[in-house]
């Protein structure tokens, strides 16, 4: 898989080049909302000019599924599908200028290659073929231009594409990967990757943050229909350490089609119980008109529970339990109730290449460890096994991650 995608590697290679002629200079970064925030060993120095910061992420993986499925796929899976073959998930680049005051102008321009994430995440219309849904191993999940208009305290716009509000678990990257190496059946078949469109967020105070977005639909950059997709959020923080998010989006989905709306309204919660113990779920309900057949609406629901404990500052273990209920079959193929549940350690540590010379000392950041067990259940035969079908699923993973 390696060596599928010199064009991409390439393009990734010469940014990454481009992103080292920064000099260094300290500044901090806000992990967005909903993403699950890496805890940091050490602060590596950040590759900055003139307010213009850049970061890298990678990550590699190895995938073994005790079903030894012959096509070689984990079924149900997201960007951990490849069974049995190392991959590199995926390298990014951010390159932003970050902005927290009124008329500020900022940008965020987030490029990704892997064999995993943007084959998974390429929006219709930009890598992924509109007509036979084939995607590349190339991506641009986050490219837009933000602007902070001087109303009350400030509202935020931000124009162009990118990642999605919804959900507990995000894409990832630098500045919030998530807890477990594989993703969820939320965020994998219960909400869009991201938006094209326009978003605007205003904080009345230090514990409520209302969003609103309009966009092309979900994971289109190009429309396919001449209706729009809105979406908000009411964020609130009652304490330092408890956040709940309640997401609703709505609008048509389907190809030529201005009047099916696919709606779906969530709530997500983390509580951080002690310094060591972190707690989140995530609960969703998802209703499209006409999608199983004229007059026949599809529903989809789904609970996720998160919980993660620190055992020392460099290891941890992670847990999430989920059911997804897709009782017509239009979100998964096949008509059925789903459940994972995962055991990820992890364990985190700085990354010094300064130590080989101080020239790198700009790519100092952390590298990630983390192994993981995930043991998947439906009520249908789903889950390949061979050359046969099953209701069960259990895999297990390595997973390396280094950023800076």
């Amino acid at each position: 898989m390696f060596g599928s995608q010199p064009a991409s590697a390439r393009l990734l290679l010469a940014g990454v080049m481009l992103a080292s002629s920064l000099p260094v200079v300290a500044q901090q970064t806000t992990p967005p909302a909903g993403s699950a925030p890496a805890d940091a060993a050490t602060e590596a120095p950040k590759l900055c000019s003139h307010g213009v910061c850049a970061d890298g992420f990678a990550s590699l993986s190895y995938n073994y599924n005790t079903n030894a499925p012959q096509s070689r796929l984990n079924q149900l899976r997201v960007f951990d599908f490849n069974e049995n073959e190392p991959q590199l998930d995926v390298a990014q680049l951010v390159i932003q200028r970050a902005i927290d005051k009124p008329n500020q102008f900022g940008f965020r321009f987030n490029l990704m290659a892997g064999s995993g994430v943007p084959e998974i995440t390429a929006a219709s219309g930009l890598f992924r073929d509109r007509h036979i849904g084939i995607a590349h191993h190339v991506d641009f999940p986050e490219f837009y231009v933000s602007y902070i208009a001087p109303v009350g305290k400030g509202l935020r716009i931000d124009a162009g594409k990118f990642a999605t509000f919804m959900g507990l678990e995000a894409i990832g990257g630098y500045d919030g990967y998530n807890d477990e190496v594989s993703r969820g059946y939320i965020f994998g078949y219960g909400t869009p990757y991201t938006h094209t469109g326009l978003k605007a967020t205003y904080a009345f105070n230090s514990k409520l943050t209302a969003l609103f977005v309009v966009s092309n639909g979900w994971d289109d950059f190009q429309r396919i229909n001449h209706g729009l997709t809105y979406g908000g959020q009411l964020a609130i923080t009652p304490t330092k350490n408890t956040s709940f998010y309640l997401n609703v989006i709505s609008g048509p989905e389907r190809y030529a089609d201005d009047r099916d709306e696919r709606t779906v309204g969530e709530a997500v919660g983390t509580w951080r119980a002690t310094p060591r113990l972190t707690l989140g779920f995530d609960a969703l309900y998802g209703h499209e008109q006409n999608a199983v057949s004229i007059g026949h609406d599809a529903i989809w629901k789904a609970l996720a529970g998160y919980a993660k404990y620190n055992l020392t500052p460099k290891f941890s273990m992670a847990f999430r339990g989920e059911i997804f209920a897709d009782s017509a079959g239009t979100r998964t193929g096949t008509p059925q109730t789903l459940a994972g549940f995962t055991l990820t350690p992890e364990y985190d540590m700085a990354a010094k290449p300064s130590v080989v010379n101080e020239h790198l000392r700009r790519f100092d950041g952390h590298f990630v460890v983390r192994g993981e067990f995930r043991f998947d259940v439906s009520n249908k035969d789903v889950f390949q096994r061979q050359d046969a079908y099953r209701r069960q699923q259990f895999t297990t993973a390595v997973n390396l991650i280094y950023y800076f």
